[in-house]
């Protein structure tokens, strides 16, 4: 007997622009579901004076470990610094937070030495916990809107931590894609949102605002990690949280979790 695939006639939006979803349309749409972007924020590069200032740090103050949060930080910082950053990066040890921002270094000719089991903020923290931490350097070229959990939990282990803010946020526009999916969810054409970061909540349900309309409870919210389930808990949705904190790993909290309803 075949196998139906878990997310045939399942239609799942996403809080990310059409392009920097690719990958989660592909797995969706490669078990006969149907994939909706509706992106809840735009990236604002920093000046570039803030990435020549993130390389001089590295230079001057010779930190043990440069980690990468996310691809969207490694595009922005050779956006800004271009290829010379790849030389610099090189004299330090790197730190990939999940495999597309491995992937995402790759191409920039940098190669990640070290990635968390868990792909976070506190799968970092407990990575960096068991190599004799106390007195090295990190350096976390991130957003201006991240938490502080990485930079206090590290603080804590005895680590001299430097941020840098290669970019911020900002809530997008009510765009004709927010439009449509508005329309859907007022005909109940949609069966989950995909939330990938706290900040996407945020803009999520300011866009919402705006457009006055709610998330009714018949569509289920699924969370990337664990900041994105906190934040979601404070607007008070409950919400399937991925296992792997991955594009990947939400698309398989979706199976699992239409799977269980079937």
């Amino acid at each position: 007997m075949a196998l139906v695939p878990g997310l045939r006639n399942r239609t799942i939006a996403i809080t990310r622009s059409r392009q920097d979803a690719r990958e989660f349309f592909e797995l969706v749409e490669a078990q006969a579901g149907k994939a909706v972007a509706i992106p809840a924020i735009e990236i604002v590069p920093a000046d570039r004076k803030v990435a020549v200032r993130f390389l001089e740090l590295l230079q001057k103050k010779k930190h043990d470990y440069c980690a990468f949060m996310s691809a969207q930080a490694v595009r922005i910082l050779f956006d800004l610094a271009g290829t010379k950053a790849a030389d610099i990066l090189k004299q330090t040890l790197i730190i990939a937070v999940g495999p597309k921002t491995r992937e995402e270094l790759e191409k920039h000719d940098v190669r990640a030495d070290m990635m968390p089991a868990r792909f976070s903020s506190i799968g970092l923290v407990e990575m960096m916990s068991k190599s004799k931490p106390a007195g090295k350097k990190i350096i976390i070229p991130r957003s201006g809107e991240a938490n502080d959990f990485a930079a206090k939990a590290l603080s804590e282990l005895g680590m001299k931590v430097d941020e840098v803010f290669l970019y911020k946020t900002r809530t997008a526009g009510v765009t004709e894609e927010w439009k449509e999916f508005g329309g859907m969810l007022e005909q109940k054409k949609i069966d989950a949102v995909v939330f990938t970061s706290a900040s996407n909540v945020r803009g999520f349900f300011q866009i919402m605002k705006k457009m006055r309309k709610k998330l009714p409870e018949s569509v289920s919210a699924i969370s990337i990690g664990p900041f994105t389930t906190a934040e979601l808990a404070k607007k008070g949705v409950r919400c399937h949280e991925a296992k792997d904190h991955t594009i990947k790993g939400t698309v398989d909290a979706a199976k699992r979790l239409f799977t269980s309803r079937a």
